[in-house]
């Protein structure tokens, strides 16, 4: 008896190690950064290299509900960015955000930390996320993006 109570344990031991462990949630919200002194500002950017009167726009134009999918991709100098496609209304959305707001600056928060910070220099329908993550952070944050974007 003990016996194969001990084996049920090791069995159950052995399917729990077996299974992945679950990603945990990410967030995104991409605010246009302006003046502070603006009626539509919010909190201080607080990013290194922003000029400390930008603020976040009040209302992020995009989040982590808007994205279709994420790949782990590398910046030119080999360092991994996490690329992500929008749905569709989202994508319109930001292509125009970004054609209105050429020259400025947007942050992209990630868990509610400013995680970059770029300047617009094109319009987009598509965003990359250079946060100085290692390979294992961003494939973190790529997993957790595509569960959240397939559960949708």
């Amino acid at each position: 008896m003990a016996l194969r109570t001990l084996l049920a344990i090791l069995a159950a031991l052995a399917r729990a190690s077996a299974q992945p462990t679950p990603t945990p949630p990410v967030t995104l919200a991409v605010h246009v950064l302006v003046a502070c002194s603006s009626q539509g500002a919010g909190r201080p950017a607080g990013f290194p290299g922003v000029d400390a009167s930008l603020c976040l726009g009040r209302a992020p134009f995009l989040t982590d509900r808007d994205v279709r999918s994420a790949e782990l991709r590398q910046n030119s100098k080999g360092r991994p960015v996490i690329f992500l496609t929008f749905r569709e209304d989202a994508a319109i959305r930001e292509l125009r955000i970004t054609r209105d707001n050429l020259g400025n600056r947007v942050a992209i928060l990630v868990n509610g930390r400013v995680a970059a910070a770029p300047s617009i220099g094109a319009a987009s329908r598509f965003l990359y996320i250079d946060g100085g993550y290692t390979e294992k952070q961003a494939q973190a944050l790529v997993a957790a993006f595509n569960r959240q974007a397939a559960n949708r």
